[in-house]
């Protein structure tokens, strides 16, 4: 009976996991792009934990002793590709205000050019009697 208590939280977990992720796609606080990745996660976990066996059976195929070791392996793993994943968006981010900053620089410069050269005009312009 002691098995089927974190078998149980498992499960829950799991389900409760997507129902987060879905929630948070259906408020638009999660990108439908982004919640792949999270759903693929919350439906392999709860595959785990439905299938307990199943854990172990892939943890003896890979060589490793205890199966926890295996999930920490493949959750150190996911989470490097996660950051991964991160930095190549926060590179492109990053490019991309450059280059807006870099056109709100020179559409700065042109309205000031052209206000410089309307005040030269109205300068220059003699005024009617």
């Amino acid at each position: 009976m002691t098995g089927s208590g974190p078998n149980l939280f498992g499960i829950v977990g799991s389900i409760l996991l997507l129902l987060i992720i879905l929630e948070l796609v259906r408020r638009k606080y999660l990108r439908e792009r982004y919640s792949l990745i999270w759903i693929a996660t919350g439906t392999i976990f709860s595959l785990l934990a439905i299938r307990a066996g199943l854990l172990n059976k892939i943890s003896y195929w890979l060589g490793f002793t205890i199966p926890s070791n295996a999930l920490f392996f493949f959750g150190i793993l996911f989470l490097l590709f996660i950051v991964l994943g991160l930095s190549v968006i926060t590179s492109q981010l990053a490019e991309k205000n450059k280059i807006l900053t870099q056109e709100v620089v020179l559409l700065k410069k042109r309205v000031s050019d052209l206000e410089d050269s309307q005040s030269t005009r109205e300068d220059k312009t003699p005024e009617r009697i």
